[in-house]
């Protein structure tokens, strides 16, 4: 009887690691923990009517479907988790409270000595955005100005180059989130604003009608690619979002998302972004 139990209790933690830990608790639950960034727009935000949109929404709806394909449930039921700095999202999928980080994430090697990435589902650049009546049109164009920035983030990293490199005098002001960095410069405590392309292009026109009063750096500062955070080490689950993504990749969908949410500000589909889609639409 003993040899029985010891042997049940070996097969189950077999087929569990087989499995992979997410993908156990999600078939477990039957529930799926999306973090995101609730101000990201058009990568992650709230909506005028409190629903969570976005392009890498979007995108974790479809590994969810996939997840709950693999899984052969029934259904499968998603929670979606605000996490606002880059180390609470970290953190997050570090002590197992979400099954997938689904914001404006950038891949880079200090990060992922602590989660995984997905495929990259985005390429953006930093940049500044000022007001039009004072406009910051490039680098040169930093020096004696104050600017806000996320803390932690990989565009803080690029000012401190910018400072570094040039001997500027910028005066940094270190805030928490999106819509922190927007009210200093609206309320002109602030010279610019400093983020990814993409994240700025969604401050903007979040207000439609104040659009034309922003003014952004002519060219970008870095290139900053996007991934979706899982787990580190757990192979299984990120393969399961991998075939996900590659599979949307290779068909049209995916410039169809792409114009739903970036296309709407007039941004169009860039030759880097096609070639990323492109080059990552691996076969099964």
């Amino acid at each position: 009887m003993r040899s029985l139990l010891c042997l049940s209790l070996i097969l189950f933690a077999t087929a569990a690691n087989a499995q992979g830990d997410t993908l156990s608790r999600i078939a477990e639950t039957g529930e799926f923990r999306v973090g995101f960034v609730p101000d990201a727009a058009p990568l992650s935000f709230r909506d005028a009517d409190d629903n969570v949109s976005g392009y890498s929404i979007e995108l974790c709806r479809r590994i969810a479907s996939a997840t709950r394909d693999h899984l052969g449930l029934d259904r499968i039921s998603i929670t979606f988790v605000p996490l606002v700095t880059i180390e609470d999202r970290i953190s997050a999928i570090e002590n197992g409270d979400i099954d997938i980080e689904c914001g404006s994430t950038t891949v880079t090697l200090s990060r992922r000595e602590r989660v995984d990435f997905t495929l990259m589902t985005f390429i953006t650049g930093s940049a500044v955005l000022s007001r039009k009546s004072s406009a910051i049109g490039g680098v040169d164009d930093l020096d004696g100005t104050e600017i806000a920035v996320l803390e932690g983030t990989t565009t803080e990293d690029v000012i401190r180059r910018v400072i570094d490199v040039n001997e500027f005098d910028i005066d940094l002001k270190l805030v928490d989130s999106h819509d922190e960095g927007m009210a200093l410069l609206n309320s002109r405590e602030v010279d610019g604003y400093a983020s990814d392309r993409a994240m700025l292009i969604g401050q903007v026109f979040r207000d439609a009608n104040a659009s034309n009063q922003y003014a952004m750096t002519r060219s970008a500062l870095s290139f900053e690619p996007y991934a979706l955070m899982v787990k580190r080490g757990d192979t299984e689950f990120r393969l399961v979002a991998d075939k996900a993504l590659a599979s949307l990749f290779r068909g049209p969908r995916i410039r169809r998302l792409y114009q739903d949410w970036f296309g709407r500000y007039g941004e169009p589909l860039s030759p880097v972004v096609a070639a990323m889609y492109e080059f990552q639409a691996v076969g099964e």
